[in-house]
């Protein structure tokens, strides 16, 4: 009977047609990226059936990749790793020597290379000095040492004091020398250790260098696509407000149509006639 009735107040048909508008509502709302075409980059398609996408690179952006992405699959430099080894170790082995050297020995020798440079013209000073004093009959004049006892020319002795104060100071300045060298080559061979190990790695760091920059064209490949999602994002706000219309529509007819047929539901149980027939079935 309530089927019956349904039929004939229009009750069913205004249901079917509100879940109807309903279902088109919310098909409405649905976000639906746009399909991307002309791009330089590419172009980017979405299947809104099967929820799937699709982008392809432009041909120029697929012949930059590819450039970048088959440098970066031929490997790495072997030759170059092998120089890097060699400047590595060669910094090692200057190291070692500068900080296991014998600075005493190395001052040592410094200090007796000056004193074999300076040794003929020391002579050759102490020779004049001799010529001058016997020659101005000063040679036999004398004053008593200090140390030692017996007694010396002043002249004599002021030039020895003068050479032995300058022996101190080359003695001193030889060691100076032999350990600032010690500390200035031991620096060099941890500058070439740590040159050799950059350019060790500097292979490594050029694929890794090459494959960021085929990636990077990878990425910029995705415009389209980015582009796509992005229109279907701005449009999904006014759909939305169109499937909040569409909707509130739909309510408001069914209301209307459930309301008419419960007053006709009424007028039936109270025995109203249509056409001269009572109003029951």
């Amino acid at each position: 009977m309530s089927k019956a009735i349904g039929a004939v107040t229009g009750a069913t048909g205004i249901g079917k047609q509100a879940q109807q508008n309903y279902d088109a509502a919310g098909r409405a709302a649905q976000y639906k990226p746009w399909d991307v075409t002309g791009s330089w980059f590419g172009d980017a398609s979405f299947d809104h059936e099967e929820n799937t996408s699709e982008v392809n690179l432009s041909p120029e952006m697929i012949q930059l990749r590819d450039l970048f992405m088959n440098k970066a699959l031929e490997g790495v430099d072997e030759n170059a790793i092998a120089q890097g080894e060699m400047f590595k170790e060669t910094g090692l082995d200057m190291f070692t020597e500068a900080r296991d050297r014998d600075i005493s020995k190395v001052g040592s020798d410094y200090y007796n290379d000056l004193q074999e440079l300076m040794a003929p013209g020391r002579a050759k000073s102490q020779q004049g000095l001799a010529n001058n004093l016997f020659a101005s009959g000063r040679m036999g004049q004398g004053t008593a040492a200090h140390e030692g006892g017996g007694y010396l020319n002043p002249e004599r002795m002021e030039y020895l004091t003068a050479m032995n104060r300058e022996d101190n100071r080359l003695g001193v300045e030889s060691m100076s020398r032999a350990r600032n060298e010690r500390y200035e080559d031991m620096a060099k061979g941890l500058g070439y250790f740590g040159t050799g190990n950059d350019l060790r790695m500097q292979p490594y760091n050029d694929v890794n260098s090459l494959f960021g920059m085929g990636a990077g064209i990878e990425n910029a490949g995705y415009t389209p696509f980015n582009m796509g999602s992005k229109l279907g994002t701005n449009a999904l706000s006014g759909d939305a407000a169109m499937a909040n219309m569409m909707g509130m529509g739909a309510n408001a007819r069914y209301e209307t149509g459930a309301a008419n047929t419960g007053m006709f539901t009424d007028l039936i149980g109270a025995g109203f006639e249509f056409g001269g027939s009572k109003g029951w079935w």
